[in-house]
């Protein structure tokens, strides 16, 4: 994990110690986050709670460089073991795919990127989450 987290890491902010808390938690306490935290009372396989980017996203790959001082915390990207363990059965690849592809979802949810602002942001989205799963999973 914490490799594959430093890959994904320095692509998107090199030479930037960058931090993120990542919770494992089961479909209830899922529910109960989304209910308590955005007002939607059902469970979901992954949320995010960003700290530093929200409406403008981070490039990637980076063309600048800013100073986010000596260590970015990002936010807090929360999983549901459950719906991990049978989104990847019912889609064919192992829990560890599945793991990675919520966790970059909710990396790019940290860092800016939202599908659920429209057609061209969800289709920003999805490149970025395709590169981003190539670089942390291989092509």
């Amino acid at each position: 994990m914490e490799s594959r987290w430093k890959i994904l890491s320095q692509f998107a902010f090199p030479n930037i110690q960058t931090d993120l808390s990542l919770l494992l938690v089961d479909d209830d306490s899922i529910r109960e986050l989304n209910r308590v935290r955005r007002s939607k009372d059902y469970s979901t396989d992954v949320l995010s709670f960003p700290l530093s980017f929200d409406l403008i996203p981070w490039e990637l790959p980076p063309t600048k460089k800013k100073s986010f001082g000596p260590i970015l915390s990002l936010g807090e990207i929360v999983i549901s073991w459950d719906t991990c363990k049978a989104q990847a059965k019912t889609i064919g690849h192992s829990e560890e795919d599945e793991f990675f592809r919520l966790f970059v979802h909710g990396f790019l949810h940290l860092i800016g990127y939202d599908h659920e602002r429209g057609e061209e942001d969800e289709a920003l989205m999805k490149e970025k989450e395709d590169l981003c799963l190539d670089l942390v999973l291989g092509p």
